[in-house]
């Protein structure tokens, strides 16, 4: 396989699955949320998941693919694009990498933090073990535990990793016969281990607490998994003590409601969906009936939008956002292109400010720190043109900001119009946008009353108007 000789863990999602036949969306194994790699060291990340019909990466927010930049993993298609690796990751790599998945009618994410090293370590780091469970008797347990372990350095030393059972006394011992474990590793990253502890049929003695103990160069690291008792009977109890005796009908009332809450999800997703497009369409009805000199006003100003930018975010603007605007929307455009630092936005903006009717700011907050932000969030809305701010990536969480840029970051951010880039076909983000924004002027319909010529200042107007919105492909 070109490019994919080396990539070990490429079948991680097709061995020790889950047994299950259903067929809707989850996910297929454990989802382990931490990961670890070394630098130079081939890496992979995977979401296993069935049942989806279409699955994205984000990284940090970012959709894939990505620049080389933002990371050096890329998508592996032989394992239905649920496995991104890299032949050489950087400390760069490290982050959040979200996988999205979705169907008809749900959609499910899950979060992946890496950590590339620089060496192996120490002390052992355990990346997952299963919740507490509760399981009635004759019926299956798995549990799962993976760690990060140290290779040994000493001939005596251990690194390794097991589950123990922890027994009323407080002491730790094996397992019982009917308790299976099986150990695993990581084809890309052998310092990783783990091992399921999986019993066919629970009985009583199933019960109980058990430990996942990992061994690492002297250290050691467990946590604890607590297997629950849970009685079979009682639903068929309750039904029999319901309404004197009656019978329940517990599956027309789980229908009933599956069928009530999949109406309210397609309720919200319509109005989600169809709300700011018909804002949007009602908008452009009440344009087509105002009259001659509501329409002249909006010639007054020589550019309907300025769109202004720093140079990190240039290719973005000049590829996707400026001809979109300006050739599909019919927008005016005028495009100023900033200085790195916002210190002084205000100065670079306030002159061309006063020839356009609304402006538009692209943002990466990556690029800024907290303080940074609000300068230039500041900066922004000091101009006489209240501010509708595109952001490339996801903000950082409102409680961080708070502590690093004071409550007036917060205050500032949610009181600022912020519309979210994605992708430059997705229509949601072009309608929003569009709501934030006048309406460009109307076409110019052709005359059929060739009687009196066109006045020379009219025409020269005009000329005006539609030269401004070629600015975008300068």
């Amino acid at each position: 396989m070109a490019g994919m000789s080396g990539a070990h863990g490429a079948s991680y999602c097709s061995v020790n699955t889950f047994t299950t036949n259903s067929s809707w969306m989850q996910f297929a194994k454990e989802p382990v949320p931490n990961e670890y790699g070394f630098e130079d060291k081939f890496k992979s990340i995977h979401c296993c998941v069935k049942g989806y019909r279409s699955i994205e990466w984000f990284k940090d927010g970012v959709a894939y693919p990505w620049s080389a930049g933002v990371s050096t993993f890329i998508l592996y298609p032989k394992a239905a694009n649920q496995t991104l690796y890299t032949q050489r990751p950087s400390r760069a790599d490290s982050g959040n990498y979200t996988c999205r998945i979705s169907n008809e009618t749900h959609i499910k994410t899950h979060t992946v933090t890496l950590n590339i090293l620089e060496k192996p370590t120490d002390t052992p780091k355990i990346m997952f073990i299963s919740n507490d469970q509760s399981v009635e008797i004759g019926g299956g347990l798995r549990l799962y535990c993976e760690a990060l372990v140290g290779r040994s350095y000493l001939a005596d030393a251990r690194s390794d990793l097991q589950w123990r059972r922890l027994w009323p006394n407080g002491t730790e011992g094996d397992l019982l016969p009917t308790q299976f474990e099986n150990q695993t590793t990581r084809e890309d990253v052998k310092d990783i281990v783990g091992s399921y502890l999986t019993v066919e049929r629970v009985s009583a003695q199933d019960y109980g607490t058990f430990v996942c103990l990992v061994h690492s160069n002297g250290a050691v690291t467990r946590k604890h998994v607590t297997v629950h008792y849970r009685n079979g009977d009682s639903d068929s109890t309750s039904e029999s003590s319901w309404c004197g005796g009656g019978a329940v009908p517990w599956r027309a009332l789980a229908l009933g409601a599956a069928a009530g809450a999949l109406a309210l999800l397609s309720a919200a997703a319509l109005h989600r969906r169809c709300t700011p497009r018909l804002l949007l369409a009602a908008r452009h009805a009440r344009a087509r009936h105002q009259p001659p000199a509501a329409r002249a006003r909006v010639l007054e100003k020589e550019f309907d939008v300025l769109v202004c930018w720093t140079a990190v975010d240039g290719e973005l603007v000049r590829g996707a956002l400026l001809p979109t605007l300006s050739l599909k929307y019919k927008y005016r455009v005028h495009a100023v292109l900033l200085s790195t630092q916002p210190d002084t936005w205000y100065s670079e903006l306030v002159s061309e400010a006063s020839r356009c009717r609304s402006l538009v700011a692209v943002l990466s907050p990556a690029q800024y720190e907290p303080q940074q932000l609000l300068t230039a969030l500041r900066q922004l809305r000091a101009l006489p043109l209240p501010p509708v701010v595109v952001l490339l990536q996801d903000l950082p969480k409102l409680k961080r900001e708070a502590k690093e840029g004071g409550e007036s970051l917060v205050s500032t951010l949610r009181g600022t119009r912020l519309v979210a880039w994605r992708h430059v076909h997705e229509r949601a983000f072009w309608t929003a946008l569009r709501l934030a924004l006048p309406l460009p002027p109307p076409a110019q319909r052709p005359r059929r009353n060739t009687e009196s010529k066109p006045n020379p200042c009219d025409a020269e107007e005009i000329k005006n108007s539609r030269s401004g919105s070629l600015t975008a492909l300068v």
